[in-house]
């Protein structure tokens, strides 16, 4: 490795910027999706970033000092991996939101996103701390999988028991301009036949299973997670569901 990038998390690091970035992502989408923003006006800011980063890229592996500068700057944030050679996560993270946003209804998107955010890094922190205890297949171990269930369980209920809730209160306390009949019937609030602690159990499940299919796939679980999550979940909550 080039001393000039010594700074950068080796392999097997913990990697707690990158692990936080990922968790405060989490954050925001939670606080967009309860004051009820818009998903499709959030796209062009994403796909401009998007755009703006994949030039970043594309200079910095033609250009060596724009590279170390770049490094120098994001270098918390990156893997040693993605040094000379490999994309930066953050193409495949923005990349995945953006589809799950364009393609599946908003609270679908929002939850997969969470998924994504959440489950992700708590898989990996739980691989770390009792991986090596659990049956693993490449870099994934069961104690991961097992975190992400968890985690993707417990976001699955506080999204749709909770959090889904509270939106509609926010809005009512603070309206938008446009007509509330009309508002309402574009971002409906799915539901399904399931009970809420199954279909709990099952956010877990899908989050878990969208982590772990990465790894086999060999495609980066910041583009899997959310496109996979989402089809996943509009199977119960809008394939065998309804809208209320």
């Amino acid at each position: 490795m080039d001393t000039r990038f010594s700074h950068i998390q080796p392999k097997g690091s913990w990697e707690i910027p990158r692990k936080l970035y990922h968790y405060s992502v989490g954050f925001i989408v939670l606080i967009l999706f309860t004051y009820d923003y818009d998903p499709i006006s959030i796209c062009p800011l994403l796909t401009a970033f998007l755009c703006l980063v994949l030039t970043g890229e594309w200079i910095r592996f033609h250009v060596d000092g724009f590279n170390v500068v770049y490094c120098k700057i994001l270098g918390p944030l990156m893997r040693q991996s993605e040094v000379s050679s490999k994309v930066n996560g953050v193409v495949y993270y923005i990349t995945g939101c953006l589809i799950a946003i364009y393609l599946f209804p908003r609270d679908i998107a929002a939850l997969s996103i969470l998924y994504l955010s959440w489950t992700d890094p708590t898989a990996s922190i739980c691989g770390r701390l009792w991986g090596k205890h659990t049956p693993r297949r490449g870099n994934k171990s069961l104690a991961g999988s097992l975190g992400a269930w968890m985690v993707g369980s417990v976001v699955t209920y506080l999204f749709y028991g909770t959090w889904q809730y509270y939106s509609k209160a926010i809005w009512t306390i603070y309206p938008t301009s446009y007509d509330a009949h009309a508002h309402q019937h574009d971002h409906p609030h799915h539901h399904t036949t399931l009970s809420l602690w199954l279909l709990s159990l099952y956010g877990g499940f899908v989050s878990a299973f969208s982590e772990f299919i990465g790894d086999v796939l060999g495609l980066d679980d910041n583009l899997v997670m959310p496109v996979v999550s989402a089809c996943l979940l509009w199977i119960p909550l809008v394939g065998l569901g309804s809208t209320r």
